[in-house]
């Protein structure tokens, strides 16, 4: 055997485990992160820039779906945390100003990018992360020129969307939300802070909090596919967008009160941003149990500092996470009994197709 043959084989022995996790967790990171600062751009004004993020966002949620989906493909765990030692993605690097945005993203995607070539240098052949390399390449490309142009800039064209789901707009998104404020349509470029540092560290805590269940349950609604429970599937990815509805009430309040999404944190309701994938169906229910048990627990204690406009909102969630809880309890009864999966209702399946999703 010669010395280069023996190479090439010695590279592909190598799993592409933990670095596709990375670049999972990059993703998961990029999706909400680019929501969030789709909302502060379009209250101050900067519509173009809010509507280039929030397309990002919808980009990076079908190439997360792509990659979660190869990852199953290849056999690699979907761990996008790791070990309990390892860095802590909870403290999202948040933005307001356009060019401050593309700047961190860039940087996100990039490492992203490093991450997504790392593994596939390590497989014979994977036409899906091939995919993925090319269009993370020419977002990277994107982001730089973006920066170079901040505030000089046009809006996205979305005529000619890479999936369905990819034809909306953040307007579109904002006139579809039933909690979407008057207020915060008409944006305002300056507001009158409140000297209430404290509540705004809560509510900075309660978002990220949502953030980890959505990243959690979206991940968990394909475990559940992959395990042939599409039924519990369908399910936790409905769950996610819930938390995502919740992750919008809190963002959208913070920021009429003058406040700006960031990584502060209230120590005794900020829970771990450590996202925990069951190795089956069974440990899915009881991970996410356990999460949303937490949740309901950080939100209760997030009430006792807040402003009744501010507790209303937090009721809201307690009522989605405490209707979760409950489906549930009910699911972990059904699967400890070995009985029967439900009918799926083919709503995952038409999610994928919606996506452009193999």
């Amino acid at each position: 055997m010669g010395a280069g043959q023996q190479g090439s084989e010695d590279m592909h022995s190598e799993r592409p485990d933990a670095d596709l996790n990375l670049a999972l967790g990059d993703k998961l990171t990029m999706v909400n992160r680019g929501f969030v600062q789709s909302l502060s751009l379009r209250f101050h004004g900067e519509r173009t820039a809010a509507e280039l993020a929030y397309a990002d966002n919808l980009a990076e949620t079908r190439r997360l779906m792509q990659l979660t989906r190869e990852m199953q493909r290849q056999g690699v765990p979907l761990d996008p945390d790791g070990a309990a030692q390892s860095p802590d993605r909870g403290e999202p690097d948040f933005q307001v100003t356009e060019r401050a945005v593309w700047l961190s993203d860039l940087d996100l995607m990039a490492r992203n990018l490093a991450s997504l070539r790392r593994a596939r240098s390590a497989l014979e052949t994977s036409p899906g992360l091939d995919n993925l390399i090319e269009e993370g390449a020419a977002f990277v490309a994107a982001l730089h020129d973006r920066a170079e142009a901040a505030g000089n800039l046009t809006a996205p064209n979305l005529d000619r969307p890479e999936s369905d789901a990819e034809g909306r707009s953040l307007e579109d998104f904002l006139g579809y939300l039933e909690d979407t404020d008057e207020r915060f349509l008409a944006g305002e470029a300056h507001v009158a802070r409140p000297e209430n540092e404290a509540l705004f560290t809560v509510l900075n805590t309660v978002l990220c909090n949502h953030l980890l269940a959505i990243e959690q349950f979206f991940l968990q609604g394909f475990l559940l596919a992959h395990c042939n429970e599409k039924a519990l599937g369908e399910v936790r990815i409905q769950h996610s967008v819930d938390e995502m509805t919740c992750a919008f009430r809190v963002t959208q309040h913070m920021i009429l009160l003058g406040a700006e999404p960031k990584p502060v944190f209230s120590p005794h309701i900020r829970l771990p941003h450590r996202v925990r994938v069951g190795c089956d169906p069974l440990a899915v229910i009881r991970h996410d149990l356990e999460l949303t048990e937490n949740l309901i627990a950080a939100l209760e204690n997030a009430k006792l500092a807040a402003d009744p406009k501010t507790a209303d909102i937090l009721s809201r969630s307690l009522t989605t996470e405490r209707n979760a809880r409950d489906w549930l309890s009910g699911q972990l009864e059904r699967l400890s009994k070995g009985e029967a999966p439900p009918q799926a209702s083919g709503r995952f399946d038409a999610m994928l197709q919606r996506w452009a999703v193999a």
